[in-house]
């Protein structure tokens, strides 16, 4: 019998933007208007903006402690969108004229929507109190978000979309006069225009199509265990408190609106598993289309299982973590899951990514992360058992461990898609980036079993990590108090010389970890040794699908290593168990 959609899940149908199924009521005399202001709204023209600019002093030189803001000037951005803007980019520690800053110093991006193809938007610019274009990088994206109080005036943005040419940087010009902006890139895309062909089960999860009513809202704090199942919709920083399990179930899909992420606090518990047939999808609330890296905070899990250190994560409402080991305790289970289009940023170097895990005992397996702004899967502390683990098209690392993490990681691939799909690249998008303390804790060079200063001392096996030539971007980044073992790595497409380099500060431990069969690019190098290796000239997989086309074509990356490498080196995948329930397309 069909149902009578009342005025509540008539919000929730809008704040999903299309992505449910509306029943017709059974009953239509008190819900006419309201069925006829939603077909309206969802029918309403809009166009998603991804504008890549550099924040500049009004004598042009970039300005790398800078916040830009957009704001309405005449009516022409959709509603429902949160804060608009974006720190600037530190790339180069010190200069003092625009011919010795980096290509990114001073880069921001915006992503906004828009209602109509012209008008105008207030451009507010700020800098950062107590740091200016001489302070060390470091230094900068350290500051809290409330430092960027510095106000350099607001400007204009004008909009002039012309829909035959939508990547035409002058429909976007910018009047000011306390500061001045360069428009390097912007993209256009039309609400409704989402051009997927043959989509794989895990796109129809995450796209909503398999959903027959309207989402489950969660907000604030949920103290009591829960199961989810159907669709789910996260408002702002839901909180699981301790004591607390959810358990997702199969062919679950969770949606997080603009500036949303979810903690599971210490003591808490996520058990997510899905299966090939019916993978569990947390992805963007935004308009299919127009999803975009760091629509939301991904999720965040937080164990008591320890760190190198104690300290708080990241977020806007941090949570703290690590420090000596208490009970280690399982606290994150996913099987077959999919979390994509997370990573939004609170302060520089500050974001979410679309998974953070920290000082938990985790199993993942059969896990896949898809177009986040930050690292696809970072690990601070604690331990885990890892198998099946894939990230495509993120805009930082792949895989990133930190702080004293120890387990077992086998079969990894990461996938870098190309620029022109989207997002603005960090300053060092690495395949692996791996360290064993931080540079601020004072731990001491010892790498002894239980102290605060022990090291990451993963043991990793069967791994691609296929670059897209981005700048700086290395296969691996293997840092202070690095002691994991490596076997059987695949690098190829990364821009920087190095296909794995080494590095350690002060009295940090040095990197001791050990790489056994690698394969990696003609002409890099690799600061480790390994124990067994061979170069290559060529993509190491047997195809890349359709990132050409952003994952939309009709071609699905087969990730299989090549027959001349598949014997020694095995990589990521000698099966296909990525098959079907993961995503490709880039929004």
């Amino acid at each position: 019998m069909k149902r009578i959609i009342n005025r509540s899940l008539v919000l929730a149908l809008i704040a999903l933007m299309g992505l449910t199924t509306v029943n017709c009521p059974g009953k239509k005399d008190d819900n006419t208007l309201l069925f006829a202001g939603l077909a309206l709204l969802l029918n309403q023209p809009e166009y998603t903006v991804v504008l890549t600019g550099t924040l500049k002093t009004s004598g042009g030189l970039p300005i790398k402690d800078g916040k830009v803001t957009i704001t309405d000037a005449s009516g022409v951005l959709s509603s429902g969108q949160a804060a608009l803007s974006d720190f600037t980019t530190c790339q180069t520690n010190s200069y003092a004229t625009a011919g010795t800053a980096g290509a990114l110093d001073g880069e921001f991006v915006l992503s906004f929507r828009l209602t109509s193809l012209t008008g105008n938007l207030t451009l507010s610019a700020v800098e950062a109190v107590g740091a200016d274009n001489t302070t060390a990088c470091s230094t900068v994206t350290a500051l809290a978000g409330t430092a960027f109080t510095n106000s350099l005036g607001d400007g204009t943005l004008g909009v002039n979309i012309d829909l035959s040419n939508r990547t035409n940087v002058a429909a976007f010009p910018v009047t000011a006069a306390g500061y001045s902006v360069t428009v390097k890139s912007v993209n256009v895309f039309v609400k409704g225009e989402y051009p997927i062909v043959s989509p794989t089960v895990g796109e129809n999860v995450c796209d909503g199509k398999r959903l027959s009513g309207g989402p489950v809202i969660k907000s604030g704090s949920i103290s009591a265990s829960e199961t989810w199942s159907g669709g789910i919709l996260l408002q702002g920083t839901v909180f699981i408190e301790t004591g607390a399990t959810i358990t997702v179930t199969p062919g679950t899909a969770i949606f997080g609106q603009r500036g949303s992420s979810i903690f599971f606090k210490q003591g808490s518990k996520l058990v997510s598993n899905g299966t090939a047939a019916d993978p569990i999808c947390w992805s963007s609330a935004s308009a299919l289309g127009s999803r975009f890296p760091g629509d939301w905070g991904g999720i965040v899990a937080i164990g008591t299982s320890g760190a190198s250190r104690a300290s708080n994560t990241e977020g806007t409402t941090p949570q703290g973590y690590g420090g000596a080991i208490g009970s280690d305790v399982e606290n994150i289970n996913l099987s077959y899951n999919i979390v994509e289009f997370a990573g939004n940023e609170v302060a520089p170097g500050d974001e979410l990514n679309n998974l953070s895990i920290y000082a938990s005992k985790s199993v993942l397996s059969h896990v896949q992360v898809h177009r986040g702004l930050d690292d696809g899967v970072e690990a601070w502390g604690g331990s885990g058992t890892w198998s099946n683990l894939l990230a495509t098209g993120g805009l930082d690392d792949d895989f990133d461990l930190d702080e004293a993490f120890t387990g077992t990681m086998t079969n990894l691939i990461g996938h870098k898609y190309p620029s022109t799909c989207g997002g603005s690249f960090s300053t060092d998008p690495h395949g692996f980036e791996m360290d064993g303390t931080d540079a601020t804790s004072g731990a001491g060079s010892s790498c002894a079993s239980g102290s605060l200063n022990r090291c990451t001392n993963p043991t990793i096996t069967n791994v691609t990590l296929v670059g897209a030539s981005i700048a700086a971007g290395q296969g691996m980044r293997l840092r202070e108090g690095f002691a994991g073992t490596i076997n059987r790595a695949i690098i190829f497409g990364f821009a920087d010389a190095a296909a794995v380099s080494t590095s350690t500060s002060g009295t940090f431990p040095a990197v001791t970890g050990t790489i056994s069969n690698l394969a990696y690019e003609t002409g890099k190098t690799t600061a480790i040794t390994p124990t067994g290796s061979t170069t290559i000239t060529a993509t190491p997989i047997t195809s890349d699908g359709s990132t050409a086309n952003c994952g939309f074509g009709d071609t699905k990356p087969d990730y299989r290593t090549i027959g001349s490498l598949s014997g020694t080196y095995i990589g990521g995948a000698s099966t296909e168990w990525y098959k079907d329930w993961t995503v490709y397309r880039a929004r």
